[in-house]
């Protein structure tokens, strides 16, 4: 027996030796009045703070009297130009057949005959833009000529508003009899199109044709014609002016989990001035308005609480390359908020649309292809709240030694400090390693804990202590030490739910927890 003894002792130390600090083994710091133990040893030391186990995605700010805010912040909504502003294909033929200026008719002809003819037209878009300007990124220009004379046709079409390095767009092309049509393809990556007419109008076009008649012996009527059709395709700009015409691009629905602290559990909380930072970045040159026409919260248990927010102006760049950052707070004095987080939701479900030159106008705008609008949110939730029933968590490694012949029962000494303004308990779940509870440690509805004393700011400037014993006997604890790998401590935070609290920086909720064996060891086992 003598054996087993000491196998116990050594697996103590050895099992708590790596998991226990060395200050944890300092006694002092839990009274056990007239408590002698046969073998006893500090088992857990646990703080739970609000800080400390919020997600790893919230951060937590603090004000001067070092009350907590939460923050969930995330990225709502971004749009680039090109996603939504497009250059539609554009098709344009000549009015009217043309033929020679001065229309001749001979019966046989063999000389050459130049002659031309111009056309302008409006480029078209059904959002009402009115555009002065288009720099390509890629782009085809397609030109069908078609002809009724006899002879052979060499054409240059030339567009005097379509330019690169300074140098007008030409496309050459030729029809030879007997053929009648023909076709030419041009890449239009790197060019220009000026829609201005030298700066008196927009979405003005034009192009010139300059024909070559060569005479092949065959007559010349004055009903023969040539026409072109000339269509533009396929166009990605790199950069837009003028005014862009009118948009609507949605938001998409989507959800935000307000799920934002890492271990709370059954929360009924409500929130007092809850606030909401929409954040705005537009590199287009233009201001736009959002409007966010579906929003509400959600809560566990089904509720839904609409929210209503009005138009809200989104200023635009006003140099090239750069951005306009424009920030709306939302709060109780200008909008629902209120309602929409009281009680507090565990998902906010949203959606809208970013909107762009709704009023007709001819105002001056420009955009790249890579301009963007970007939406985020910044959800601040002050720690000042009226908490009905609201529950912190946290989980940390555990071992318990394995039964043996010689433990009659295990005793647990905790000592709870609440440092929080409300009441509290706490519980301790003994977990197996895949997270599943296979005993607790306290008797349900026990354990209460009175709050801390608070000065007249509602700031806590003490702590409440409880001591509470526990004991198993040697069946119960046989049945699940061996496979506990992990503690789950819970901590219970209740108030009446008739008045505000605020939790801060100085408020936590520390654990201290011994573990006591009674030993059933005869004097004969110990020779």
């Amino acid at each position: 027996m003598i054996k087993k003894y000491s196998l116990l002792i050594l697996s103590v130390v050895i099992l708590f030796a790596a998991c226990i600090n060395k200050g944890d083994l300092d006694f002092k710091n839990i009274k056990a009045d007239n408590w002698t133990p046969d073998w006893a040893f500090p088992l857990i030391n646990a703080q739970l703070t609000l800080k400390n186990l919020v997600k790893t995605n919230t951060y937590v700010s603090q004000d001067a009297s070092g009350m907590y805010s939460l923050h969930y912040s995330g990225r709502l909504f971004s749009v680039k130009a090109a996603d939504f502003v497009n250059i539609p294909d554009q098709h344009f033929q000549t009015g009217d057949i043309a033929s020679l200026q001065v229309p001749v008719s001979l019966p046989s002809f063999t000389g050459t005959i130049k002659d031309s003819f111009s056309y302008n037209f409006n480029y078209t878009d059904t959002s009402g833009a009115q555009l002065q300007h288009i720099k390509m990124k890629s782009g085809n220009i397609h030109l069908n000529l078609t002809s009724t004379y006899n002879q052979n046709l060499s054409v240059i079409l030339s567009f005097p508003n379509i330019t690169k390095n300074g140098i007008a767009l030409q496309l050459p092309a030729n029809v030879n009899y007997p053929s009648t049509n023909t076709d030419v393809n041009v890449d239009l990556s790197g060019y220009t199109i000026d829609l201005t007419n030298n700066n008196t109008t927009n979405n003005y076009m034009a192009y010139k044709v300059v024909y070559t008649i060569s005479g092949s012996g065959q007559p010349i009527a004055q009903s023969n014609r040539i026409s072109a059709s000339i269509d533009l395709s396929n166009v990605k700009y790199s950069y837009i002016d003028g005014h862009l015409g009118k948009y609507s691009v949605p938001i998409p629905h989507d959800t935000i989990l307000v799920s934002i602290f890492n271990n709370i559990l059954n929360a009924n909380i409500f929130l007092r001035n809850p606030k909401l930072h929409l954040s705005f970045a537009n590199s287009f040159g233009l201001g736009v308005t959002a409007q966010l026409d579906s929003l509400y919260g959600l809560t566990n248990k089904g509720q839904r609480v609409p929210m209503t927010l009005p138009s809200i102006a989104v200023n635009g760049a006003t140099t090239l390359g750069t951005t306009a950052n424009s920030v709306y707070d939302v709060d109780s004095t200008n909008s629902t908020i209120q309602n929409m987080l009281n009680p507090a939701p565990n998902q906010i479900i949203y959606g809208g649309a970013v909107n762009i030159n709704q009023t007709p106008g001819t105002a001056y705008n420009f955009i790249t292809d890579t301009s963007s609008i970007t939406m985020s949110l910044d959800a601040e939730l002050p720690a000042w709240f009226r908490i009905i029933d609201f529950s912190l968590q946290d989980t940390m490694k555990m071992l318990m030694p394995k039964d043996t012949n010689i433990l009659e029962k295990a005793e647990f000494k905790m000592l709870v400090r609440n440092a929080f303004p409300v009441y509290s308990s706490v519980q301790l779940y003994f977990t197996d390693e895949q997270y599943n509870i296979l005993d607790s440690l306290v008797t349900p509805t026990s354990n209460l804990i009175g709050p801390a004393p608070v000065n007249t700011n509602g700031v806590v400037i003490g702590y409440t202590d409880a001591t509470s014993k526990f004991a198993m006997e040697h069946d119960r604890y046989e049945k699940f030490a061996g496979k506990v790998r992990w503690g789950l401590i819970r901590g219970n935070l209740k108030s009446s739910g008739t008045g505000d609290v605020q939790i801060h920086n100085t408020d936590s909720l520390r654990m201290k927890l011994a573990l006591r064996f009674t030993l059933n060891i005869s004097p004969n086992s110990l020779q």
